[in-house]
């Protein structure tokens, strides 16, 4: 495997081209270890790149609305 945090910028790169194959193929090789460090990784390059140009009151507007999708999801018995 390539090295886990630049796999997981690529993740988060083809997350926000909405390219569900590229993450799959990224994903493809992994061990479940592997895939666990590259899905961490790219939760927190997400977040950390949110906040790096975002201002605070949009972090927390998407904060709410992650919250009420959640609750709903809960609600319905749903799972994304």
């Amino acid at each position: 495997m390539s090295d886990p945090y630049l796999t997981a910028y690529g993740v988060v790169v083809a997350a926000l081209r909405d390219d569900p194959a590229a993450i799959q193929t990224l994903f493809h090789t992994l061990t479940q270890e592997e895939t666990a460090a590259v899905a961490e990784g790219a939760l927190l390059t997400m977040a950390g790149t949110l906040r790096d140009v975002l201002d605070p009151d949009d972090i927390q507007t998407i904060i709410t609305a992650v919250q009420a999708l959640a609750a709903t999801d809960a609600a319905e018995g749903k799972t994304r």
